[in-house]
């Protein structure tokens, strides 16, 4: 047995165990009704071959009443039966497919930063969407496939001989034309597929690039350039698309035809049989032969459809263990305690971090003591998201420790921790909902009195109650219906709702006017007490706040002081302020 027959061997009974073996009473009662449903279809053309050889010699209506009782019955058992297994097999093909999409949504959640970096968005809803859904079509269909076709093949083949040995292997004769045609044919289809596959991720990236960044895309007068990437994905994936195409134009019909060439075989010889020998062919026989023929063959074409499909399954649940089986690099200790009393100290001890073997931050060393405003201050890339983002822990330092009250981080219950903890980043995310539901996205049993509370902290109750519905506005998708301004005051009023201990911002006043960031920064100073503030500011207004500033440059800490102190010192932070002071009073100027 290959490796990769192996492998999918191996994946198929870990699936089975994990998610088919719950439900396995059903699944195996809808696969008897497979069985039973099909037996069912094989009766009535035996029926017809009783009801033509005995019409000649009928002498009343029974002949025909019996027959045609007996189909009757059997239609409704095959619509119970067919209509059970239909509506169970969907349901537990539905069943696992949900339990699956959770599972590997959940393990994505639990998943560090890091991981997502490396991900493309769209690649990992490719594969809760799109590889759910063929894990889902093959559950219910796969087992239809080959139990249906199998008992229908053999069924049918038995059946075939019974009537009339002669006649049957005329049928067998053209079984290798059969699947010369499916072999050329359906193999390279197959290839295709592969093809197909990769041209649609190819084109899905493009698209998820190109919509998320359709701001730029104007900006630049990029739409020309970028429509014609996109059109070249698209044909490239319409080409892909044709081949398969081609091959399945060929394959279906190719198969019809070759099935009716055996029936008019079988209409030739069982003609001559039948006018040679009576007693050895009926009409009767004949017509149930060539009935018989009619489903003889069908079945073979959809086992080897169904083979396509079963490779996709199998691409899609080694996806998807791929997926389960990677450890989360940030999680909870077996040891790890939940916080208690918090009074905010945070000490980066000799801390070391590297991004993909690339060196981020080198040997950074500070004390935020409980309540202090810490400004992150230097050039861009320097490492200041990175220091905020490893007190939450969405990284772990590769080297040295981050100290919460005296604790290391990593010994602290990962939502102990982070409910400690808020943020506002530069380009922070608000959700499809109410602007109520996004402010109290971090407390959702606040009541509306504190969320109005909050938001007027943030300075945002103006323009909120200013909306069509107010606090119950439809803000749209990632907050589309707002200022960029507006936005951000609302991601303020959020943090301010959950009332943390430690506050994260990342240029949080970025975006707004002067008046109305005097007004925040007078509510930040409110919420500051008792809290330790990091806050990433370029802003002069922000830095003359602050009770320690750290200067970042090349991922270490090169100076640290207050204001006054760096300012005395005449190193990078005096030149950076310079720098920033004359661009606040140039724009002064221009006001």
């Amino acid at each position: 047995m290959s490796k990769e027959r192996t492998e999918n061997w191996r994946n198929l009974c870990r699936f089975a165990r994990a998610y088919l073996a719950p439900r396995k009473g059903e699944f195996i009662f809808v696969q008897f009704l497979h069985v039973v449903a099909v037996g069912l279809l094989l009766i009535p053309p035996l029926l017809i071959r009783m009801f033509i050889d005995d019409l000649p010699g009928a002498e009343d209506m029974s002949f025909v009443l019996i027959p045609a009782g007996a189909i009757v019955a059997i239609c409704v058992v095959f619509f119970l039966a067919a209509w059970q297994k239909e509506y169970r097999g969907h349901e537990i093909a539905q069943d696992i497919t949900v339990r699956l999409r959770n599972d590997l949504y959940g393990h994505f959640q639990k998943l560090s930063m890091s991981f997502h970096d490396r991900k493309k968005t769209g690649g990992l809803l490719a594969r809760i969407v799109d590889d759910m859904n063929i894990i889902q079509e093959v559950v219910h269909h796969g087992p239809e496939a080959i139990i249906v076709s199998a008992v229908m093949v053999v069924g049918t083949a038995v059946l075939l001989f019974w009537l009339n040995w002669i006649l049957a292997l005329v049928v067998m004769a053209f079984l290798p034309l059969m699947g010369l045609h499916v072999a050329l044919t359906a193999g390279k289809m197959w290839r295709q597929f592969r093809t197909v596959r990769r041209r649609k991720e190819s084109l899905s990236d493009e698209l998820e690039e190109n919509l998320s960044g359709i701001a730029v895309i104007k900006g630049f007068g990029s739409e020309d350039r970028e429509s014609a990437a996109v059109h070249r994905e698209n044909m490239d994936h319409y080409q892909s698309r044709m081949s398969v195409i081609r091959y399945m134009s060929v394959l279906f019909p190719g198969a019809i035809s070759i099935n009716q060439l055996s029936a008019a075989a079988v209409i030739v010889v069982g003609g001559y049989v039948a006018l040679g020998r009576p007693d050895l062919l009926t009409a009767g026989t004949l017509t149930a032969f060539v009935l018989y023929l009619g489903r003889f063959l069908h079945p073979i074409i959809r086992m080897v459809m169904m083979l396509e499909h079963a490779g996709r399954f199998f691409a899609s649940i080694e996806r998807f263990f791929d997926y389960i089986d990677i450890e989360p690099d940030i999680q909870d200790k077996p040891q790890a305690v939940e916080l208690d009393e918090v009074k905010g100290e945070l000490v980066f001890d000799d801390v070391c971090f590297s991004y993909d073997k690339q060196p981020v931050l080198q040997n950074v060393n500070f004390t935020a003591g409980a309540g202090q405003m810490i400004a992150l201050v230097g050039p861009s890339g320097a490492g200041k998201t990175t220091i905020v983002r490893l007190i939450p822990r969405f990284y772990d330092p590769q080297a040295g420790r981050v100290l919460l009250d005296g604790r290391d981080v990593r010994d602290i219950k990962l939502r102990s921790l982070r409910a400690q903890i808020a943020a506002v980043m530069q380009d922070d995310f608000l959700f499809s909902g109410t602007v109520l539901e996004n402010i109290a996205y971090g407390r959702p049993d606040a009541s509306r009195e504190e969320v109005i509370e909050a938001a007027e902290m943030a300075n945002a109750s103006p323009f909120i109650e200013g909306l069509v519905d107010g606090y119950d506005t439809e803000i749209g998708k990632r907050g589309v219906s707002l200022s960029e301004g507006q936005r951000q005051r609302l991601s303020i009023a959020r943090a301010l709702l959950k009332n943390p201990r430690i506050l994260l911002l990342d240029e949080a006043t970025s975006s707004v006017d002067p008046e109305t960031e005097l007004l925040i920064q007078k509510a930040m100073d409110r919420l500051r007490a008792g809290r330790t503030t990091f806050a990433i500011a370029h802003r002069l207004s922000t830095i003359f706040q602050a009770d320690q500033i750290l200067f970042v440059q090349d991922g270490q800490i090169i100076e640290q002081g207050t204001h006054r102190e760096l300012v005395a010192a005449g190193g990078e932070y005096a030149r950076f302020f310079d720098i920033q002071y004359h661009k606040a009073y140039r724009d002064l100027d221009r006001v």
